[in-house]
């Protein structure tokens, strides 16, 4: 089969390597649609951010098969003791099983096939197309971000940010009752898209203060629930600290501040506003299979939508390392998902 296999940072080449053999509990499949995430583009590029050391670590011992973490595939066999899973499904991952990540602790799914637990698989319906299917593994963490807000019925959310994650916490909190939804960008263009997703109320934070328009539309009070996923290191593109400072500013008192932003080891929280006004910062849920599966149904019922989230997909395996330019200037080329790779029909 053909595989990418990363020999250094910003080096990947495209190899001949032997097909995968399914080990017990394990299956292979053909992997249908790959992208790379944001995390992913970052350590590539030799970044200082989560998994770096397990990705020096890989590439002491030599060439590895690194990344493809967010797949979308077809079984073609399945290993001994696996009996959820068979030939000609189409799945799906939530990446994370017992013994590591794919991509990191096991080879990744930029290769025309891959073995990976099946524990970690989900199918997923004919209706929903390989590129969703691909792009539901980071839908995950908005899914359980909601599940952690612990959202009532008719609360006001407000989500900073209007990339894939915001816009698919924007979605997911609507589908668990929100009331007011209010969304927060500096773009135009994706105020526009999360409008047409459903936003009530959509603030453009380049001329206008964003803490005093969810105060004034809430009357004073603040938001129940604000979900802050535009912060972190500023020399990759993003907010820094500013925006974790806003969201504490535009809560209510005894709101809920969702951390969904990196900001790598470790950060400051506006220490004051948390205690004084019995703020709560709570970080995305464990994911487990109910969670999953209630990801993957959210998109197969339409209330969840990622089709407008996905802006460029392109064909054949070769074209991996485009997909990891343009990820890596997402704001530059416009795109809100990472750029997709079609490896097979």
């Amino acid at each position: 089969m053909k595989a990418w296999r990363v020999h250094g940072f910003n080096d990947m080449r495209l190899e001949t390597l032997p097909d995968p053999v399914p080990r017990p509990g394990w299956v292979v499949i053909r992997v249908r649609v790959v992208q790379p995430s944001i995390t992913e583009t970052l350590l590539f590029m030799g970044h200082e951010t989560y998994h770096r050391s397990t990705v020096v670590e890989a590439l002491a011992k030599g060439p590895a098969q690194l990344f493809g973490h967010e797949f979308a595939g077809e079984v073609v066999a399945v290993g001994p003791g696996v009996d959820t899973l068979k030939p000609g499904d189409r799945v799906t991952t939530r990446a994370i099983g017992k013994d590591g990540v794919v991509g990191f602790h096991y080879p990744g799914c930029f290769a025309e096939y891959a073995a990976v637990p099946a524990d970690i698989l989900v199918t997923v319906p004919d209706h929903v197309t390989d590129s969703e299917a691909a792009a539901i593994q980071p839908l995950t963490d908005a899914v359980a971000g909601v599940h952690a807000a612990g959202i009532r019925l008719g609360e006001t959310v407000v989500v900073i940010g209007q990339g894939a994650m915001g816009l698919s916490c924007l979605q997911t909190a609507k589908a668990a009752g929100a009331g007011l939804t209010v969304a927060i960008d500096v773009a135009p263009h994706v105020l526009d898209i999360a409008r047409s997703l459903g936003a009530d109320m959509t603030i453009d934070a380049r001329d206008t203060d964003p803490v005093a328009a969810v105060r004034e539309l809430t009357g004073g009070a603040g938001a129940d629930v604000v979900f802050e996923t535009a912060g972190g290191p500023p020399d990759q593109g993003l907010a820094g600290v500013r925006t974790l400072n806003e969201a504490a500013e535009m809560a209510c008192d005894y709101g809920r501040i969702i951390g969904i932003a990196l900001y790598g080891e470790a950060t400051v929280l506006p220490y004051a506003a948390f205690r004084h006004r019995s703020l709560r910062y709570v970080f995305p849920s464990i994911l487990d299979d109910r969670l999953m599966r209630t990801t993957v149904d959210l998109v197969a019922s339409g209330r969840v939508k990622l089709s407008p989230l996905i802006t460029r997909v392109l064909d054949g395996i070769e074209r991996v390392p485009e997909a990891f330019a343009l990820t890596a200037r997402k704001n530059y080329h416009k795109l809100i998902n990472p750029a997709q790779v079609r490896i097979t029909a």
